[in-house]
């Protein structure tokens, strides 16, 4: 569960950053995947896992590979 919890915080920091650099603001991603802007912030702050269906919407709205996201995770934070 820690290790779960732990990959959580990477990739939401991950997204977050990602996000931010492609000057993509939460209310975007949360309307082209259909969720609450809560949920896009739950997502990014670690609090809440994300499927992996829903990650793939995800990069695909920012426009990069989910291996890119992925390859992140271990470096970051």
């Amino acid at each position: 569960m820690e290790k779960e919890n732990e990959f959580n915080k990477r990739l939401g920091y991950v997204l977050k950053k990602t996000r931010r650099a492609k000057k993509v603001y939460q209310p975007q991603i949360a309307e082209k995947l259909n969720v609450s802007k809560m949920t896009v912030s739950y997502w990014e702050s670690g609090t809440n896992s994300m499927s992996a269906e829903q990650l793939k919407k995800y990069c695909d709205v920012l426009g990069v590979p989910v291996q890119y996201i992925l390859d992140q995770t271990d470096t970051e934070l």
